[in-house]
């Protein structure tokens, strides 16, 4: 599920904060321009909270453009790649804790 501008105009102690919130243990990564990730699954959720610059992923064939503000829900076994736009991407990368 992709929710643009969810986090739009929080602070990064703010976001991260309702990403625990929602149950989830995030972790900062901070990713080069053009970084691909290429199709793979994760047996868990994913949450995806953008911080700064952009990243294309692809989930389940449908092509997101996310960036800072930005929220991506990745729901677990499902097929999902990435590309990491021009100017790199900083971004919380979480697991959901269970």
């Amino acid at each position: 599920m992709y929710e643009s501008a969810f986090y739009q105009g929080l602070a990064v102690t703010e976001i991260r904060q309702k990403v625990v919130d929602e149950g989830f243990d995030p972790i900062r990564i901070v990713d080069p321009p053009g970084h691909i990730y290429p199709p793979h699954t994760h047996p868990e959720t994913k949450l995806l909270a953008f911080l700064e610059g952009a990243m294309d992923v692809t989930v389940q064939g449908a092509q997101y453009h996310c960036k800072a503000g930005d929220k991506l829900l990745i729901p677990g076994n499902v097929e999902h790649a990435a590309v990491v736009g021009l100017s790199g991407c900083v971004y919380f990368w979480s697991e959901e804790l269970i």
